[in-house]
């Protein structure tokens, strides 16, 4: 169903993760206008919990990433490219450092660089110091550095190193699941896997939502400011149409058009407006105030990087630090995804420096000549307490920035170069995140429908107008309560993400120098796959579906093997395809089997397999004797066949002894089957007819289960008329088998045999053509097409 309306819709991307994270954030938006209370209720208990009961986690996990991206980067693994080994960076310095600050967290900082410190001086949180003190003063600085320093910088640049390593070395979709292949597997493609896409596409529009609401917010009060413009919903609601509508059109211009010439604009403009305040504020104590403070962060950093207000019942970092780290996880999906884009041809440690050290030292500039003169305004005794009084008294923290210019010369350009720069920080977040989401959700990078980015342009501004329109004068409150909820999964995977990826540089690279690593082919979602191999057979000649690596580069020292599908298959001797056919007594499996034959499959018999295992002398004979002798009714020199009829029946009656037949056979026959398969060889695709449905409880066994249904008058006929069996016999025959409702519900195909067997091959051959074809196909799409359409898999007759 998702499949033809995303055709209908002229899409191309995963129609499960496209149509479910839409879904998620369409039910949100309509909650929220409906039942807005009940929805923040909810979301407030969670967020207070997770705040003020699980905060030591956040505090802990974010310190954890800083010791593993700084530990990578003076690591032999510094030396890494995100890219092939050759590969080369895309976009000079200074262009790369204004398109990661801008998609970054440039916006918050207008928010902040005057609020956080005011707040922090006026209501110190460190034990011991007063409100107001020289102290307080030193203080507020070196926890708005922290807040939006090196610390908030790691939560983007972890994700942005996964996300790089496995998009352009391993060559991976660009899909937050890709970064759990040493994990996962071939599972990235499945149920997991796009689990995960969804949280990170959801949790993407939520935080940019928050961050579009807390600039329209700001906006709003610089109108009021420079303008009088009011302060009201429907104010804001109309600066998130007007945000939406350039996002809009910055995300049908492109990355090159849109992206890259807004975040040159927006850096120059964010400079010059630094610039101004140290030019008009206390200049030369405001360039002491550089100095001092960096070394003053840098001392209380170990401090700081585990405080969790323990004394204070940990509510001072509730609110503000798991706040801030929940936010900018929120982020990490699509700003690590971004920058991993942009930061492709370089080193690891190039990387680390530039999306960490850099940053941070901006972010230092930027708090200091901010910061302390917010302080130095508000000891002023013309000014005194008037910031204080605004941030911390009235909580309009939104008004800072414009009251802090107003103190100064020229407030009608600066506010509104500052208006210019808040709103364009926002569009360029909006853009480069649905340019993002939309590579997420297809599983590529290249040229998509523009309706699928624009629906996720306006995902962001629906999410933002909801939560704003409804909280009325909490709207702030309800921004941070809705991000905690959603930030609180993905601060999860991104420490999982870590660990994925010390992982695959231990196996690519191995131990040993000179570094070399694996180079990996470029994987396509299957559903892209099949639509470029229908287009153009030569199109998906250079792609996989399933991730793998080139033969011939693994590493010199080759310690970690990943476990890629084709690598499992070859050690375990697995064919390339493994088929199961199950269903009852005379539904016509073995006339679906010889259908498969027919293609090119190699049919393996379970009723063959169970008969060996019960031949006179064997082990496994003898402990069936052991067990089930006395309720069977046969001697130990019975055929095989004898027993197996007299086990069946007593299995039917009894679902003890059907449980203990199968834990003391199966084992024995899933041994025989994997010896078949090594003998038919890696390349031939393998049918095998079960006699039980319990043979498919180890799932792994089977990349496909297919069930064969038939109405229980037509078995009952089959029975009579090729068995020569009584109808009262067959009924009961077909009464003892498992129901066709237990066969469907272990299937993922089902065969309908209720007519002739060219309705039976038809079938097959659609089977075969949707799941098995694709796979045959993948490293040679040319390869065993004959004139007749029929495919044979390779190494059979």
């Amino acid at each position: 169903m998702l499949n033809r309306l995303h055709d209908r819709l002229g899409l191309r991307t995963t129609p499960s993760i496209f149509f479910l994270s839409a879904a998620l954030v369409v039910v949100f938006t309509v909650a929220m206008g409906l039942f807005p209370g009940p929805v923040q209720g909810a979301f407030g208990a969670v967020a207070h919990v997770l705040r003020y009961e699980t905060g030591w986690f956040y505090t802990f996990s974010v310190t954890a990433l800083v010791v593993f991206a700084l530990g990578l980067a003076v690591s032999r693994y510094g030396r890494v490219k995100i890219g092939d080994d050759d590969s080369l960076p895309a976009y000079s310095g200074l262009t790369w450092f204004g398109m990661l600050f801008a998609a970054g967290v440039g916006a918050i900082l207008m928010f902040w660089g005057v609020a956080e410190p005011i707040t922090h001086y006026a209501n110190p949180p460190m034990y011991g110091t007063e409100a107001g003190s020289d102290r307080a003063a030193v203080e507020a600085l070196n926890i708005a550095n922290f807040h939006f320093g090196l610390h908030m910088w790691t939560i983007l640049a972890v994700p942005g190193l996964a996300f790089g390593y496995f998009t352009y070395k391993r060559k991976l979709p660009p899909r937050v699941s890709s970064a759990f292949h040493p994990l996962l597997g071939d599972g990235i493609h499945g149920p997991w896997g796009k689990a995960i896409d969804i949280l990170a596409i959801v949790a993407t529009v939520f935080g940019l939502a928050v961050s579009v609401g807390m600039g329209s917010l700001q906006i709003n009060s610089g109108l009021t400011y420079v303008y009088g413009v009011p302060v009201s919903g429907w104010v804001q609601a109309g600066i998130i149409a007007v945000i939406t509508a350039v996002g809009l059109a910055s995300v049908v211009a492109g990355m090159e058009k849109g992206v890259k010439r807004l975040s040159y604009a927006n850096i120059v403009l964010a400079v010059a407006l630094m610039l101004f305040v140290l030019m008009a504020g206390a200049s030369m104590s405001t360039m002491r105030a550089i100095v001092e403070s960096v070394g003053s962060y840098v001392n209380q950093l170990p401090t700081l990087a585990f405080f969790n207000d323990t004394h204070g019942n940990g509510e001072w970092s509730g609110d503000w630090t798991v706040f801030y780290w929940a936010w900018t996880v929120t982020w990490a999906p699509f700003v690590g995804m971004f920058v991993a884009k942009i930061s492709r041809g370089r080193t690891i440690r190039q990387f680390v420096v530039g999306v960490l050290a850099v940053p941070s030292a901006f972010v230092a500039v930027w708090m200091a000549i901010y910061g302390y003169n917010a302080i130095r305004i508000d000891r002023a005794p013309e000014t005194r307490g008037s910031l204080t009084d605004t941030i911390v008294t009235q909580g309009n923290p939104e008004a800072a920035l414009f009251q802090f210019l107003g103190s100064m010369p020229w407030f009608a350009v600066t506010a509104l170069v500052a208006l210019v720069v808040i709103t364009i920080f926002f569009i360029t977040s909006i853009d480069s995140g649905a340019l993002v989401m939309d590579a997420m959700a297809n599983g590529h990078e290249d040229e998509a429908p523009r309706r699928q980015r624009v629906f996720w342009t306006l995902a962001v501004g629906a999410v933002c107008a909801a939560i704003l329109l409804t909280a009325g004068e909490n709207g702030l409150d309800a921004l941070q309560e809705v991000i905690i909820v959603i930030g609180a999964p993905v601060m999860l995977l991104e420490v999982l993400q870590a660990v994925m990826l010390l992982q695959a540089l231990r196996q690519d690279a191995g131990t040993a120098r000179p570094m070399r690593t694996r180079q990996w082919k470029k994987v396509l979602p299957a559903e892209e796959y099949h639509r470029r191999a229908q287009e153009d057979t030569a199109a998906v000649s250079e792609f996989v579906i399933r991730p793998e690596y080139e033969v011939g580069t693994e590493p010199e020292n080759d310690t970690h093997q990943p476990r890629t599908w084709h690598w499992q298959r070859e050690q375990e001797g697995r064919p390339v395809y493994q088929l199961a056919l199950t269903g009852g007594a005379s539904s016509g499996k073995r006339t679906a089997a010889h259908a498969f034959e027919e293609l090119g499959a190699v049919m393996l018999d379970s009723v063959q397999m169970w008969h060996e295992l019960l031949e006179p002398g064997t082990a496994t004979r003898e402990e069936v004797d052991r067990i089930f002798g006395e309720q069977l009714g046969t001697g130990p020199a019975a055929p095989a066949a004898d027993v197996s009829d007299a086990l069946d029946e007593l299995m039917a009656r009894n679902e003890t002894v059907r449980t203990r037949a199968h834990e003391l056979l199966m084992p024995h026959m899933r041994e025989t089957a994997r010896r078949r398969a090594r003998e038919a060889g890696p390349d031939a695709v393998m049918v095998q007819v079960l006699r039980d449905p319990l043979e498919t409880e180890q799932h792994d066994r089977f990349d496909l289960v297919v069930a064969v249904a038939a109405p229980a008058e037509e078995r009952v006929q089959r029975l009579r008329e090729d068995e020569g069996v009584p109808a009262d016999v067959a009924w009961d025959i077909v009464d003892r088998a498992p129901s066709e409702d237990e066969t469907r519900d272990i299937a993922d195909r089902v065969i309908v045999n209720d007519g002739d067997v060219a309705q039976v091959r038809e079938q097959v051959r659609a089977i075969w053509e949707d799941e098995v074809l694709p796979v045959l196909q993948e490293d040679d799409p040319t390869e065993g097409q004959e004139h007749d359409g029929t495919v044979h898999a390779r190494g059979t007759n």
